[in-house]
Formats: structure tokens, sequence, C-alpha cells
């Protein structure tokens, strides 16, 4: 039987559905300015995420701006630098700030950075509809062991991760595929962390049409997973292309003879390239991952789940006085704003499926500083994307 929460009216400023990075970050900043924030997510936490726990510059940024890098830094196993490995196994090194951080750890530090500044945690509330009530309020209705529930709130913001069915609920949902999947393992190995000090990008012909990643965390248990340029409708062998991926590489071969799996494979979907959900219809927004701020080529998601949190949050703060409408329009063009860095890593993607490109880029980088300062602007996000995948920059590849 469905209830209303206790009161009458309104219940909060905001409703956000979820409580990962993209949810905590904007929670967190608007409940710092003053509102009244209701926080739901379906799971109790902590609970586990399929991630590669990986933390790249804009996710640094953006713990900046929340006051919480210092924090995050004292979970995190620091690393320097990227390496890329190709197809022929050549390989080429890229500065960067960087760290791994599980994101049982991490999503457990956002959300009690969230709540110590007021946000309300509701947990155990399963998503189940949104509905405009009378042009001002929002009567968003949640399943609970006990039943249904139902708060109301002026204002709601979605940010509930890749799976497609709340986005459907919401009626935001445009693509109901997820646009690449990756599966996951723990793997603890105290001998080879010693001098493990980078994250290691592997594109492999064991992975069809995918890549693979060896990323050490702390107490030496490292993340190895790989993940694939399209749905998992598409890649059916998931487990079978992991095990071909361990078999083939030397670098995991020697993580697996000594290591000790410290959990199961693991699989998530992922939304990328800012594709396949709505970001904005009246007062419910969307972020993070539902909309797709996942990135094409490497799969990084954190940074950007923690950066357009708090863009929506941004907006909110600004433009909240004038209304839904400038609300909309200003959350939907803050992230439309992003699409052409997004639209550079999914030309990146294309190209790089040709293992004769990715050789011939990864060797031209280790041989010479122009390719390889390219890479780490690319990396560092220093520098648009679009000049590293450009024409004349692959003539200036090919002629070299």
């Amino acid at each position: 039987m469905s209830h209303d929460a206790p009161g009458t009216g309104q219940d909060h400023d905001i409703v956000i559905i979820g409580a990962g990075p993209a949810g905590c970050a904007a929670a967190r900043l608007l409940a710092q300015n003053g509102w009244r924030v209701g926080l739901y997510d379906k799971a109790d936490f902590p609970r586990e995420k399929t991630c590669g726990d990986a933390l790249i510059p804009d996710a640094h940024a953006a713990l900046d701006t929340l006051g919480l890098r210092a924090r995050v830094e004292q979970l995190a196993y620091p690393t320097r630098a990227l390496r890329l490995i190709s197809f022929d196994g050549s390989a080429v090194s890229v500065r960067g700030r960087t760290a791994v951080v599980p994101r049982l750890q991490l999503d457990g530090l956002l959300l009690e950075a969230a709540r110590e500044v007021g946000a309300d945690f509701r947990p155990g509330h399963d998503f189940q509809s949104v509905r405009d009530e009378d042009g001002r309020l929002y009567r968003v209705e949640f399943l609970t062991e006990s039943g249904k529930v139902a708060v109301r709130a002026p204002w709601v913001l979605l940010a509930t991760g890749a799976h497609a069915a709340p986005i459907a609920r919401a009626g935001l949902l445009e693509r109901h595929a997820a646009s690449s999947f990756a599966v996951r393992q723990y793997v603890r190995n105290p001998r080879l962390a010693r001098d493990f000090d980078q994250l290691v990008f592997i594109f492999d012909h064991s992975v069809r049409g995918g890549y693979g990643w060896i990323f050490p965390g702390p107490d030496g248990v490292f993340n190895i997973g790989i993940g694939y340029f399209g749905s998992a409708e598409k890649n059916a062998g998931l487990r079978r292309d992991y095990e071909h991926f361990i078999a083939h590489q030397p670098l995991a071969r020697d993580l697996m003879r000594d290591g000790v799996v410290v959990s199961p494979l693991k699989g998530a979907p992922l939304r990328t390239g800012l594709d396949g959900t709505r970001f904005a219809e009246g007062g419910l927004l969307a972020t993070g991952e539902c909309v797709g701020t996942t990135f094409p080529l490497t799969g990084e998601g954190i940074g950007k789940a923690l950066e357009t949190g708090l863009l929506a949050a941004e907006n909110l703060l600004a433009h909240a006085a004038q209304g839904r409408a400038t609300v909309a329009a200003a959350h939907t063009a803050s992230l439309a704003a992003l699409r052409p860095k997004y639209a550079a890593y999914r030309k990146a993607e294309l190209l790089l499926r040709w293992p004769w490109l990715a050789n011939m880029l990864v060797r031209r980088a280790a041989r010479g500083e122009y390719m390889r300062t390219r890479l780490e602007a690319l990396f560092n996000e220093t520098a648009d994307p679009a000049n590293l995948f450009c024409w004349k920059t692959w003539l200036r590849i090919l002629l070299r």
C-alpha cells in the first residue's frame, strides 16, 4: 500500500536518486548551501560497485572543489603515470596525477561527506516513478521493505548509473542498450605491488574490440579487468575473453602466478559518449553515468560523474529562483558543452580498434616527444583531444 512520507506538501528541496559519486557530489554542494536534500538509494551502504577504481586528474579536480581530496588520498594508492601497451607489445608511459581507491571505500567516503553537511540519506529505497503533480512539486515513489513510499520536492536529480530501468521509469531514456561493458576482479599480490606505480591500460587481441587494465590498489590488491567497445549483448564470452587476456598478457600472468584472488569476476554495463538519455525535463534533471558521462575509449567514469554532479548542483544554485525552464536549459547547455570532447574520444575508440593504427601511435609516442606530449595532454585533459585524432596528426604519424 502506498503512503506519503511524514508531513504534508514538500518533504525536501530536492530528491536525489542514487548515492554514487554524481549524486553525492551534488548532495554535498547543495546541502552546504542550505538546501534540504533527500538522498535516496536502493542499496544499503557500504556496497560494491564494478569499476576500475582509478582516479585521474578530472577526479582530483572535482575532489578539490568538494574539499575532499586530502581525505580520499588517505585511502588511495598513489600512482604516477598511465602506461599504454599496444597489440604488438610496444608501450609508452605518460605522466599524470593518478591514484586508485576501491569504490567500496570511495563511495562510503562520498556518502559520509554528503551526510555530514545535512543530506538526509535513505537506503533501501528502489526508485519506481516520478510525477509532476501541480507544476510546483514532483511526487517520487520508491519501493521499500515496508511497501511503497512517496516523497515530494520541487526538484529531482536522477543519478542512478548505467542501468536502463530507472532511467526509463523517469521518462528520460532514449536508448536502452548500454554502449560498453566491463568485467573486473581483485587480486592480492604484495610482491608485484612493491614496484608497481602506474595504471596499465592494454590493447590485446584476446579482447575483441576492447581493452584490458591492471591497476594497483591499497594493501597490495590489484584491480584487473577487461572492457568492450560495445554492449554486453555483442560480447557473450566475457569470462572466456578475460581468461584469454590473463593467459596472453605477460604482466597479467605474472600477477596471477602467485597472486590470491580476493573477489569473484563481476561485470557491469557502461553508458558512454553523453548520449542515450535526455539531460532534463522541467525540474527533473539527470547526471552522472545515467546520461553517459563515462568516457569512450578509456571507460573512465568517476571523475566525470563527480564533475557533472557538481554541474547539476551549480545550475540549481544559480538558476532555481528563475524556474524550471531556466534550470533545465542551463543544465542541458552545460552538459552539451562537453560533447565535443566526448566525440573526440569516440573517434579515438573507433580508430584504435585497428591494431596497426594503435601500434603505430604507441610506437611513435614512445620514440618522440611530439606524440607523447599529446597523449599526456589527452590523459590530463590539458588540451583539446580533437587535436590528437584529427587527420593532420595522423598524417604526421604515418609519414614520420
